[in-house]
């Protein structure tokens, strides 16, 4: 037993003896840099944490933006079915309206503006200078002061004329394709 208690007292002062050592030699230092290393360990699982938890709230935004975007296209499908089935209606129910959209895109495509076009879906007669393009032949004729207009026939069909003559035919004779055939024709008989 006495030998225990010399070995606690060697152990106490050897204790002793190396922390004045170490205080003499930054032993303090030591500590205060341990404190510290452990402080910035705990700063640096916080920020961890909080990196999670930013992952996991950035994948729920995420998951919400797909979610209200499949609804926001459900919802859209389901109003385009539902124009789809009144304009079908309005096809059934008023023949020349289909009419009357075809020749409104035939004139904004040949280049007419829109108020043009609705002279011309009301029949009027539009005087007009500028270029003029064919989608058949994906070309454009210059129009110098050319007269349009929008005829309907006897089946109640929309016709564009310009000075009179099928736009069709006037494209033909702008881009010289119509004398071609009729020189092929002549030449034939």
């Amino acid at each position: 037993m006495v030998a225990c208690l010399s070995k606690n007292s060697a152990t106490k002062t050897a204790t002793s003896v190396l922390n004045g050592v170490n205080s003499l030699f930054g032993g303090n230092k030591v500590n205060r840099l341990e404190k510290e290393n452990a402080q910035l360990h705990r700063e640096v699982e916080d920020l961890n944490d909080q990196i999670e938890s930013l992952r996991t709230d950035k994948q729920k935004l995420k998951d919400n933006h797909a979610r209200e975007l499949n609804r926001t296209n459900e919802q859209h499908q389901q109003e385009v079915g539902n124009l789809k089935r009144i304009l079908d209606k309005a096809y059934r129910w008023f023949p020349s309206f289909k009419r009357f959209l075809n020749m409104e895109r035939e004139c904004l495509d040949c280049g007419f503006s829109e108020v043009q076009t609705d002279e011309l879906k009301h029949g009027q007669v539009v005087i007009y200078s500028g270029w003029l393009h064919s989608n058949e032949y994906r070309r454009n004729a210059l129009a110098d002061n050319v007269t349009a207009q929008v005829i309907r026939d006897e089946k109640r069909n929309l016709f564009l004329y310009i000075n009179e003559t099928p736009i069709a035919q006037w494209f033909k004779e702008q881009f010289g394709l119509g004398q071609s055939e009729t020189q092929s024709k002549g030449i034939k008989l």
